[in-house]
C-alpha cells in the first residue's frame, strides 16, 4: 500500500505538506528550530517517492498550499512557519507513522 493510499493525500504537494507537518511536529516536540538543510529535505521527499531538485522546491514553497507550511527557502536551508494547512494533510502522528513505515520498508525490515 501507498502512503497516499493510507493518507489519502493523492499529490506530490499533498505529500510534501504532510512531510513538512511532520518536521514541525518533531521541531516542537524536540524545542528545536523549524528548519532542515535543503539536501535533507530533498532527500527525504525523493524517499517517499518525490524526486525534484531545489530550483523546483524553490518554485512550490512560493504557492499554496506548501507557502503556508515553509516560510522561506534560502541557499542552504528550508525554515518551516505555522501549521495551518487545510485538513488535506496528515496529522503528525499520522505522519510519523508514516515516515517510520517508510524508513522500515526502505531498511528492508
Amino acid at each position: 500500500m501507498r502512503i497516499d493510499e493510507v493518507a489519502g493525500v493523492a499529490t506530490d504537494t499533498g505529500r510534501l505538506v504532510a512531510l513538512v507537518s511532520f518536521l514541525i511536529g518533531r521541531a516542537e516536540d524536540k524545542a528545536a528550530p523549524t528548519k532542515i538543510s535543503i539536501d535533507a529535505f530533498l532527500k527525504m521527499a525523493n524517499d517517499m517517492g518525490i524526486a525534484m531538485d531545489d530550483r523546483q522546491l524553490r518554485d512550490l514553497a512560493e504557492r499554496p498550499p506548501l507557502n503556508q507550511v515553509i516560510t522561506n527557502v534560502d541557499d542552504t536551508d528550508v525554515f518551516f512557519g505555522p501549521d495551518e494547512v487545510e485538513s488535506t494533510t496528515m496529522t503528525v502522528s499520522q505522519a510519523q507513522d508514516t515516515v517510520d513505515k517508510m524508513a522500515k520498508r526502505a531498511a528492508g525490515v
